[in-house]
Order: C-alpha cells, then structure tokens, then sequence
C-alpha cells in the first residue's frame, strides 16, 4: 500500500479476507474517499449496503460450515457452501467476478447493478430465511452440538472488553458494540435494524449471534432494496495525488471491527498505510480462553 498508486492497491485488500473481500474493498476505499473529500450517491450507498450485507451471510456461513465440522456436525459443512454459492452467484452477476470483485470505485462503483438483481436478490432472501431457521433446527436439536458448545470457552463481559474482543465475539459477551450503529456509514442510519446481544460468553452465544446477524442481514438487505433510489451517478471523477493529511475509518467487518489508516503527502503513493484486522484481536483470546479446557474443546473454542 506504501509501494503503489492509491488506486492500484484495491485488488489486494479483497485479498485481505478471502471470504469477505467486498468488506475490505470498502473500507479501503471509503478511507480514500475521506481522504479525498468525495461524497456518494444515495444510490451508490444502497448498492454498497446490499452487497456488503450479501458478503457478510457467505461469510457468516464459511464459518458456520467451519464451526459444525469442527465439532462433528457434518452435513452443515455441505448445506452451508449450497447457500453460499447461491450468494456468490448473485454476486458474480454484479460484479463479474466470483470472490475477488474489485467492484467498489473511489467515489462510485464499476458499474451498476444488472436488470432483474433486486427481485433475483428479495428471492433469494426468502429462500435464505427458509434454510436458516431449518439450520437452527439441525444445530440446536442436536445433543452433541450443545454438548460441545454450551458452556465453553466462556469469555467473560470484562475479559471481552480488557482483552480487545470485537465484533460477534464481544457482542456474545454481553458489550452491544456495532460499528454500523456506533458510527453510522453509507445508509446504515436509514435503516432498522437491531445489533444481536448474548451475556453468556461461550460457544453457543458466539453461534446464536452469527446466526441472529445472518437473519438481521436479510431484514438490512430488503429494505435497503425497498428505498433504493431508482437513479444517481454511481461513479465521478477524483484527483490522483492524496493531500497531505491522514484519515483513520472504520467498518463492521463479519468479523469485527476492520479499519485503515492512511496518510497522503501530494503523491498518488500513500505516505502510510495501517490495516487494523479484528481477526487479530480475537486470535489473541486464545491463551485465556484455552486455561484449564480439556483438549477436545479446543478445536471447538478456537473456531468459534
């Protein structure tokens, strides 16, 4: 990021989060565009708003696939990557690229979203919203699930807050932090939605607020759907050196909080690029967490 064009590094922060690409790809690019000065379209925001909530189910789901296998759950391994091709689809047909979009532009997008997305996108959320209540039933019915996930590796509200947890790992703590309510971005003030809480700190809670999250992601997506302004400029012309000052912002990554830091000095190279990955910060818990475990909850306490 220190090494090249401001504008040239996009392709590399999808690879920030293989999973997760278009969250990174906006956050990089709205701290450009602070940088910069740039203001959106509403249009332009909705459409980043549907596909970043789009984005964080399929992640959502990797790891819902990743934390059932780990346990001995199977068959949510084949279910959970049937969705997420769903998503990927739709995704692809906007932006023309499977998991590494390269879609967002400073100060705009590539291109505008294709004839038909909105209904393709509402169906595909009713069928969602079917299979995801038909995988609460799966998981939480299951008595080796619960076995292996209700009461361990509790992380206390105090210990989450002192020890940098973020995102669905703090929230399952009892801290109702959400960067998309705390400081709102894009359209995110405009839309109801709640922030999912659990105080009990284990496994389970972690699984039940990614779950809660995937739901409330859908409720976000219809009614971004629903105000979509049916015109505005999706992109615009912006200068080519950065001004020398520096931006920090933050977004709700699926993870956590994810943020860059960037300083401009007149030159299309940054002077400074700083990534923040909530990834980090949640890894970190492990020596805490894993105290006095038995071996076999590891693999679960360390997925979740």
């Amino acid at each position: 990021g220190e090494s090249r064009p401001f504008y040239t590094f996009q392709p590399l922060a999808n690879r920030l989060c293989y999973v997760a690409g278009l969250s990174w790809e906006n956050t990089y690019i709205m701290t450009i565009e602070k940088l910069l000065g740039l203001e959106l379209s509403d249009r332009t925001k909705f459409i980043r708003v549907i596909l970043l909530e789009l984005q964080r189910i399929a992640s959502h789901l990797v790891w819902l696939s990743a934390f059932s296998a780990d346990i001995g759950l199977l068959t949510m391994l084949v279910l959970t990557f049937r969705e997420r091709e769903y998503i990927l689809d739709l995704l692809e047909h906007v932006t023309g690229s499977r998991m590494m979009y390269n879609y967002l532009r400073v100060g705009g997008l590539k291109n505008d979203l294709p004839p038909g997305f909105e209904e393709d996108c509402l169906r595909l959320c009713d069928y969602l919203e079917k299979q995801f209540k038909e995988y609460k039933a799966i998981l939480e019915d299951s008595s080796v699930f619960m076995m292996r996930s209700k009461g361990v590796g509790v992380l206390s509200r105090e210990d989450a807050i002192n020890l940098g947890a973020t995102g669905p790992c703090l929230r399952a703590s009892g801290v109702k932090v959400d960067i998309r309510k705390l400081e709102p971005y894009l359209v995110y003030d405009k839309i109801n939605f709640e922030i999912p809480v659990k105080t009990s700190g284990d496994c389970l809670a972690r699984y039940k607020i990614r779950m809660a999250e995937m739901f409330e992601s859908i409720k976000i997506i219809r009614q971004a759907i629903k105000l979509l302004p049916s015109e505005g400029e999706i992109s615009q012309r912006y200068p080519k050196k950065l001004p020398d000052k520096e931006v920090y912002v933050r977004n709700e990554d699926p993870r956590g909080e994810s943020a860059f830091y960037i300083k401009g000095n007149n030159t299309a190279i940054p002077y400074r690029v700083k990534i923040r990955s909530p990834a980090y910060n949640n890894l970190a818990l492990l020596p805490h967490l894993l105290k006095g475990q038995k071996v076999a909850d590891l693999a679960a306490i360390v997925a979740s």
